[in-house]
């Protein structure tokens, strides 16, 4: 069981951030935290910082602004999607000072996003975007290149959440069958191997499945008999570990390289949270009606880009009192 002690302050609204919301922030594994963050001076930029000064990465001098939360590796490479200067979308790479667009609507795409995208550490970015009118995709890319993983004028109807790239370049995703069926799958290379998918075993899907460097899948389902839960698959194993006889609904799953995962997910009689383990007392992290910096907390947000290896997760919560604030959460040592 890993257990968490301390909360570290990055940022907060206030003089210089007016907003930080909708979006997550990320974490690498060096502890260092990215956000988007909206300036009272104005516009929009990507932010770090690791508990002292943040530091601006892009600032509304290189985008019109950021429209997504940013992803940060260990080499320091950031992406995200925004504006472009002049107008239209873009997935953003930011590599050794340079700022790269990945994909653009001024080059094949009709549209970014939505939400936003993931990047390993060789600064290879899954992200989705649809190509034409009507036409949704999943891709994978970088500055020299981006391959078609998934798109809807396959079998697939929909996708959800975000592209989860891994070191390998497997990028796993949640889809939903033109046939009905809900499913967890990896895609690589024009290849398509299923993860989970509704059926006999399972009924429903959350929207953001999670996975490690070691091929594991985290995820939250809802079984054919009604039950909920956290799983893991790795190796066409399936793991259900956390059931729903502590809490009453799961939002989601982040998992480390090491195997923690950490739960989005409501105890019962309980306030949505994050919690490391199944026990929503020992293994609570910060949930909504917590005290915080002298007031509540009144909403809360992280998705799989809001851990890292170490445990360390990224959080952006919102405080009765009006503020914004984005913290890291880091394991006891």
């Amino acid at each position: 069981m890993t257990v968490y002690r301390d909360l570290t302050v990055i940022a907060a609204t206030g003089e210089r951030f007016g907003d930080a919301s909708p979006y997550v922030a990320s974490v690498n594994d060096s502890g260092t935290v990215a956000f988007q963050g909206a300036l009272r001076s104005g516009g929009s930029g990507v932010f770090t910082g690791s508990g002292g000064e943040v530091a601006e990465a892009v600032g509304p001098d290189r985008v019109s602004g950021v429209t997504s939360h940013p992803d940060l590796n260990n080499a320091g490479k950031l992406s995200f999607y925004g504006e472009l200067l002049g107008g239209g979308q873009a997935a953003f790479l930011l590599r050794d000072g340079q700022l790269q667009t990945i994909a653009d609507t001024r080059g094949g795409f009709e549209s970014i996003g939505p939400l936003g995208p993931t990047m390993n550490q060789a600064g290879a970015v899954a992200f989705r975007a649809d190509p034409a009118q009507g036409v949704s995709g999943i891709y994978a890319g970088d500055h020299e290149s981006v391959a078609t993983i998934a798109d809807t004028e396959g079998p697939w109807s929909e996708f959800h959440g975000l592209p989860v790239i891994d070191r390998d370049r497997n990028v796993v995703f949640r889809a939903d069958r033109k046939d009905g069926v809900q499913g967890i799958y990896v895609g690589r290379g024009g290849s398509i191997r299923t993860v989970a998918e509704t059926g006999e075993l399972f009924e429903s899907f959350g929207l953001f499945p999670s996975a490690n460097n070691r091929g594991t899948v985290a995820f939250a389902a809802t079984l054919r008999t009604g039950a909920a839960g956290i799983f893991t698959a790795c190796e066409g194993s399936i793991e259900h570990v956390t059931a729903d006889d502590a809490f009453e609904s799961f939002r989601g799953a982040l998992i480390t390289d090491g195997g923690t995962v950490v739960r989005l997910a409501t105890p019962r009689g309980g306030s949505l949270g994050l919690f490391a383990g199944p026990d929503p007392r020992a293994d609570r992290i910060l949930a909504v009606g917590d005290q915080l910096l002298g007031s509540k907390v009144a909403e809360l947000a992280a998705n799989p880009v809001s851990v890292n290896a170490a445990g360390q997760v990224a959080i952006r919560a919102s405080l009765a009192d009006g503020r914004q604030v984005i913290l890291r959460a880091d394991p006891a040592r």
